[in-house]
């Protein structure tokens, strides 16, 4: 017996004897709500996963496993009201309910990374067509995979692209845009930079299947601690 658990734009979770399983692909995913009672400290913490070898004599191999790093987030609700006049707590749990705890994805805007403004995504060769977002911090550059669509500007070299010749790379299963396709015909010139303006999420998923409220006074609520970590969409 096949049972839907939750549904999402066009993906569903569903249980299949006993074992749920995530049906794609998924066009529409919710982004993490606004919430009035968010507290400090907000903590963000880089992932990366190695694998540590020791051999008798004590040297050590170590070999790099993610092709560029995750996030992982921690957030604390001071107050969450759930009467008529604030509804944050009504509308934190049906969030987190509406993608089943840990199952199902969610854009998340960092507020302390979320745009970049003439960012090198690559230089012309005269045939290369596709040039995939990212976004350089500091000392690295990672690929972006959630990125807004109404909000690119594509340059080569000083001259804005017209958006006519270009097409946005979209993931087929989880319709976040990636990069962008010069139409034939438009290839950027060799040794001309690709540059964009744009504004991103990051695709997120809860690290655990429980959110535990507490009530300190009529009508509020409050969360020690909700995780989520970032995905990677390709």
């Amino acid at each position: 017996m096949v049972k839907a658990l939750a549904t999402l734009g066009g993906a569903a979770l569903v249980s299949a004897g006993g074992r749920g399983r995530l049906i794609l692909p998924m066009p529409t995913i919710p982004t993490f709500p606004p919430l009035k009672g968010l507290a400090w400290p907000v903590t963000r913490a880089p992932l990366q996963s190695t694998i540590k070898q020791e051999a008798i004599s004590g040297k050590q191999t170590r070999l790099q496993l993610y092709t560029f790093g995750r996030y992982r987030y921690g957030l604390t609700f001071s107050y969450l009201g759930s009467g008529a006049q604030n509804q944050d707590w009504q509308l934190l749990t049906s969030f987190f309910q509406s993608v089943a705890g840990a199952a199902l994805p969610f854009h998340f805007n960092d507020m302390y990374d979320n745009q970049v403004a003439g960012q090198l995504l690559g230089t012309g060769d005269g045939a290369a067509l596709t040039f995939n977002f990212q976004r350089t911090l500091s000392l690295v550059t990672e690929p972006v995979q959630d990125v807004m669509a109404d909000s690119v500007t594509l340059r080569v070299a000083t001259d804005v692209v017209p958006s006519a010749n270009y097409t946005l790379l979209t993931d087929p299963n989880w319709g976040c845009v990636y990069g962008v396709a010069f139409k034939p015909g438009y290839a950027p010139a060799p040794g001309a930079p690709v540059t964009a303006d744009f504004s991103y999420n990051f695709l997120c998923r809860f690290d655990d299947d429980t959110a535990e409220f507490s009530s300190f006074m009529f009508n509020f609520w409050e969360l020690k601690k909700l995780s989520f970590t970032t995905e990677k969409v390709r």
